[in-house]
């Protein structure tokens, strides 16, 4: 969990509730796209779970004015 806080301090704003407003949405998206079967145990699941999650997070970005990033980001 450290390594995805790392990489999500790096594309988040330095103000606190910002980035604890980006860590929720992310892993929020994320652990949805596990309950509806997504997984990312191999290179075609993690590619196919990546475009999915990178559609989402974008789509999301726009309404919201900033850049979410798939969590998984550079996995294989």
């Amino acid at each position: 969990m450290s390594l995805v806080l790392r990489n999500l301090q790096r594309t988040a704003p330095l103000r606190r509730a910002r980035f604890r407003e980006k860590v929720q949405v992310v892993t929020a998206t994320h652990g949805l796209r596990h309950l509806l079967g997504f997984t990312h145990s191999t290179e075609a699941e993690w590619q196919k779970r990546y475009q999915k999650e990178k559609q989402v997070l974008e789509e999301l970005s726009r309404h919201k004015g900033t850049r979410f990033q798939p969590l998984s980001r550079g996995l294989f």
